[in-house]
């Protein structure tokens, strides 16, 4: 894909604003993510500054705000290059999907700040040299004579100063310069600072406008009844009861759709009966009066312990992908002095937010417009152009999507099925719909991060050093089931992770397990599944070496290097940065130190996503029952926009992936989901939250995000934890001890 010619005079551009002051907007070409990539298109992303008469300055945060403080960290950048004054900035969200002006509206892979960090500096820098260069010609002195201060320029020399405000018209017109110099991060005042959430306040109040909050002229609200078993069909249904329900207004049958997205993925949404109603209870009742009867199909035969046993087989045989082979395993294993193997597995999992999918549709005329919840609004176009069989190259013209601010995301919200059925239904009903999900139909009717297993072997020598290392994996392959043009396995495995490059003879390996269950995306993706295994292997290897956990770890990082690193993120792993997290992790939860009776701990480590994270785990062990008392974190994910917001993040990451070690899967029997809510997929609740210790590195290196980080060191660290108060190991998630049941 290329991106569009762009020259400089479109690149930096300054107009004039509807209130009468200065607008600038800034044009760059980010990485080719998300809805660009399924729509087929080029990319690129616009940022606007505004500036008021009165000084206010107001900042259009493009990429999708979900809670993880992308909203104000971006402000912070544009911001703190401009000079402006913090109490005087305002920032809002694009309220529609402009492939010409905002592109690539996409929030995903901890991306929004690290693709972002140079270009919106840069923004604020065109519109500061802009303001700087009115001033100057209003004074008939050098641009280069004059300075700012938070919102105001000044000419020390003659004493004069100058508002942004009265400045902004006087900029209209006027072409910013080609390359405006970039703050000094020792002169950062925004950057770095902790910063309250621009939106806390209409959060709180409940002033924010959620996909539940919409309402459209002659509105109608929807639910839909679907087959229970993967990939069922409807064969016949009776409306007769549901439509007796008082509200009911419609009972309309869903075929699945036939089209698919660009890539030829499938829509994932299947055949159903949809209640339209006047209100969501009568809906609800009409729904569950309904008389279906469906074709069950292939689907049945869907199993959690047939999928185990499928797994089991391909991880006890040598690998179907050879990811990485260096030296000679075979060979130094059958050598070493001690050899150690342990097999995990890993399930499927729901990211089910808090907010259920939800998604309000019109379409008439063959146009649609659509106000949906998503992390990825081009996405949500694509699945509804898609389900209501437009062509592609109308899709642009044709879908009008208004992205609102999801109750959480988590990669649920990048896959837009509830979209597409939304259009569906819509068009069925010939009236606008608001289509709703429960809690139950989250669970039962979603898209799930992949199942796997984990065989991994290891050899050490008469030093208790680690001389051969292998790591089979099994799984089904999500980009499979996306019909990916990517291999199947870079969504299950990165052949990369540490300790590759610190072990001669070392070796990874895929095997592709069939599955019909439908695979979607869950927070910290292939390091939340693959550091369980390794960094509890590591663990293993330093008991059997009778070496300390945190010593074994330090000694087999070694020296500071560079290693290769071909995972999402980084394109090289710095052990210096991963000794350092680790280093600070153990020290700041005193390791080795005396705990309260009763107490233990466990720690892990790894890459993730381009931050170097290290957790260490306190917790007790009662009657079976797992305690987590205490996480402390050290994180470096490079230069920290705003503090207060990456604490945030490293803190819910760690619930996650304490709930991921002690609480979630989603298993399947006779091709239907056993779990059904909250009460038996439970997330911590908050009296079972540990305190956490969060401390944050700089290492001077430009910021990566921070919204999987925390997640995927939680659950080895609590097996560590787990076998240090036990002796047993836990190899399965979620964990269980005997006792528990």
């Amino acid at each position: 894909m290329s991106a569009p010619a762009i020259d400089r005079r479109s690149f930096l551009q300054a107009g004039a604003a509807a209130a009468g002051g200065l607008l600038v907007s800034v044009w760059w070409r980010p990485a080719v993510v998300g809805a660009a990539e399924q729509a087929g298109t080029s990319a690129a992303l616009t940022a606007f500054v505004e500036i008021a008469p009165d000084g206010t300055v107001t900042i259009t945060a493009p990429r999708p705000e979900t809670g993880q403080g992308v909203k104000t960290s971006m402000a912070m950048l544009v911001a703190e290059e401009l000079d402006a004054d913090w109490a005087r900035v305002r920032v809002k969200d694009a309220e529609i999907l402009d492939e010409g002006r905002y592109l690539d509206q996409f929030t995903g892979g901890s991306t929004s700040v690290s693709e972002s960090f140079l270009p919106l500096r840069r923004a604020g820098a065109a519109a500061r040299a802009l303001l700087v260069g009115a001033a100057a010609e209003s004074w008939g002195v050098e641009p280069a004579s004059c300075e700012t201060e938070p919102g105001v320029v000044l000419h020390r020399a003659s004493g004069r100063r100058a508002e942004y405000g009265t400045l902004a018209a006087r900029a209209v017109g006027k072409t910013p310069p080609e390359s405006a110099p970039l703050k000094d991060p020792a002169r950062f005042r925004i950057i770095g600072k902790e910063t309250r959430s621009v939106d806390h306040r209409e959060v709180v109040t409940g002033a924010t406008r959620y996909g539940l909050d919409v309402r459209v002229p002659g509105m109608r609200v929807a639910v839909v009844a679907r087959c229970p078993v993967l990939g069922g069909r409807l064969k016949s249904f009776d409306a007769a009861r549901a439509a007796a329900v008082p509200g009911v207004r419609a009972v309309v049958p869903l075929e699945p759709a036939a089209a698919t997205l660009p890539s030829g993925r499938p829509l994932t949404t299947g055949a159903g009966v949809a209640v339209i109603a006047d209100s969501t209870w009568a809906a609800l009742a009409g729904r569950s009066r309904l008389t279906v009867e469906w074709e069950e199909g292939a689907g049945v035969s869907e199993s959690t312990p047939a999928l185990s046993r499928q797994l089991a087989a391909l991880v006890g045989e040598p690998s179907k992908v050879s990811l990485r082979s260096d030296g000679d395993f075979e060979a130094a294993f059958s050598g070493a002095s001690l050899r150690h193997e342990s097999v995990y597995e890993i399930p499927f999992v729901a990211a089910s937010p808090m907010e259920p999918c939800n998604a309000t549709a019109s379409v008439s005329g063959g146009k649609c417009e659509l106000w949906a919840p998503t992390q990825a609004p081009g996405n949500a176009r694509a699945f509804a152009g898609a389900a209501l069989g437009l062509p592609r190259d109308a899709w642009a013209s044709s879908v009008t999507v208004h992205p609102l601010r999801p109750g959480g995301g988590f990669g649920r919200r990048l896959d837009q099925d509830y979209a597409a059925e939304a259009a569906a239904v819509a068009k069925a009903a010939g009236v606008p719909v608001q289509l709703l999900w429960t809690r139950e139909d989250e669970l039962r009717h979603g898209l799930y991060r992949t199942t796997s297993a984990h065989r991994l072997r290891a050899g050490l020598d008469a030093q208790g050093k680690p001389v051969a290392w292998e790591h089979r994996v099994a799984s089904p392959s999500r980009y499979r089931y996306q019909k990916s043009s990517s291999p199947a396995q870079s969504s299950e495995v990165t052949a990369d992770d540490f300790p590759a490059g610190r072990v001669a003879n070392f070796r990874v390996g895929w095997s592709e397990a069939e599955s019909l269950v439908p695979r979607g995306y869950f927070r910290s993706m292939v390091p939340g599944m693959s550091l369980f295994p390794i960094e509890s292997f590591l663990d293993e290897l330093a008991h059997a070496a009778r070496k300390d956990p945190v010593a074994f770890r330090l000694a087999l990082a070694g020296d500071a290097a560079k290693l290769p690193y071909k995972g999402h993120g980084t394109e090289t792993l710095e052990t210096a940065r991963l000794r350092k997290v680790l280093e600070t992790a153990a020290d700041r939860a005193r390791w080795g130190g005396k705990l309260p009776a009763g107490r233990h701990r466990g720690v892990a480590f790894g890459l993730v996503f381009g931050a170097y994270v290290a957790e260490v785990v306190e917790l007790s062990v009662a009657k079976g029952d797992i305690r987590v008392h205490k996480v402390v974190a050290a994180v470096d994910c490079g230069l920290v926009v705003n503090p207060a917001g990456a604490v945030k993040q490293i803190e819910s990451g760690v619930m996650d992936g304490l709930a991921l070690a002690l609480r979630l899967a989603i298993t399947f029997e006779k091709g239907r989901v056993v779990q059904e809510n909250f009460g038996d997929y439970a997330f911590l609740r908050m009296r079972e939250a540990p305190a956490i210790e969060v401390h944050l590195i700089d290492s001077g290196e430009p910021p990566v995000g921070l919204g999987e980080m925390g997640v995927p060191p939680a659950s080895p660290a609590v097996a560590n934890a787990v076998f240090a108060a036990t002796g047993t190991r836990l190899r399965r998630l979620p964990m269980r001890l005997p006792e528990a049941g």
